[in-house]
């Protein structure tokens, strides 16, 4: 019996993250180089199928919020979105998984309805401290500028051309990263009770991500890539970073290169300034990092 098929793609944070799980505003975009496919087929009986227990159990957390009773199936998955690199490989089992249920069982999701029920099994099941920017940019895919201060809490999105970007390289170190609610969870907890110094330092993603946005409607790379460092700049000052990963970042910036994680750490991304050469970025960031490659924004969720 043939198998209906899901696919997410990883993402990467750009600017203004982790600001959207306080209310702000930010830039993200899926990319082609990772890519995750969940697969479902009919069975006589149910039995996610998986090579790690917790896939598997995010599989089954899908299927229980969205097809508790629709009959025995099998479901699968593959994935090369590398563990905590920041990529946001959890939400897109979740949304790979909701796409083959979609499909298979003829749900009507809507891609912004799956992003919510992916975001709620991660914090409402799982207990992770999470804003809801990874979701959303892997239902709707390509590069979107999120605004999530509006009471409506999935935001609202506007569709930027991927090619107003300059180019991009993606890489990270040997060992994976710390886990993103673990990341979030201390910060999260001193903005609840609020902490002024955090709030007032969170508030400033929200201006980076706005100037950041401009900055690619009016081509202007350097004024880009000045947001991009402030980015990271201000994440310093707020949370605790690993070393080899922010050891990265310095690498890059060294080489004549703004960067910033993509999301709680893992991954880097680098962004050449006028002038300064993609593959020299390329070449100082190999000593430290296990992968290092350019990625481009995936217009395909």
């Amino acid at each position: 019996m043939s198998a209906s098929v899901g696919r997410a793609r990883a993402r990467i944070g750009l600017l203004g993250n982790p600001g959207d799980l306080y209310g702000g505003n930010v830039l993200a975009a899926t990319i082609d180089t990772f890519e995750t496919v969940a697969t479902v087929t009919d069975t006589v009986f149910y039995a996610p199928a998986s090579f790690q227990p917790d896939v598997a159990d995010l599989q089954r957390l899908a299927v229980a919020r969205v097809a508790p009773s629709k009959g025995a199936i099998a479901l699968g998955l593959t994935t090369d979105v590398p563990v905590q690199s920041g990529l946001s490989g959890s939400s897109a089992i979740l949304l790979a998984t909701l796409r083959a249920l979609d499909t298979h069982l003829d749900l009507g999701l809507q891609p912004l309805e799956m992003a919510q029920i992916a975001w709620d099994i991660e914090r409402e099941e799982l207990g992770i401290v999470a804003g809801p920017q990874d979701r959303v940019i892997q239902a709707l895919g390509g590069l979107k500028y999120m605004d999530f201060s509006d009471p409506d809490e999935i935001g609202t999105h506007e569709s930027l051309d991927p090619d107003l970007l300059p180019p991009l390289l993606l890489a990270w170190p040997e060992e994976p990263g710390t886990p993103s609610g673990d990341v979030h969870r201390s910060v999260w907890e001193r903005w609840s009770a609020g902490d002024s110094a955090v709030r007032q330092s969170i508030a400033g993603f929200a201006e980076i991500a706005d100037t950041g946005r401009q900055a690619l409607l009016d081509g202007d790379t350097t004024a880009f890539c000045d947001a991009v460092d402030a980015n990271f700049d201000l994440r310093r000052m707020i949370f605790t970073l690993d070393d080899d990963q922010a050891a990265l970042v310095t690498a890059a910036r060294a080489a004549g290169a703004a960067a910033k994680f993509c999301g709680s750490g893992g991954a880097i991304v680098a962004v050449p300034r006028p002038g300064t050469d993609l593959d020299a970025v390329a070449d100082a960031l190999q000593p430290g990092a296990s992968v290092c490659r350019r990625v481009r924004v995936s217009l395909a969720p």
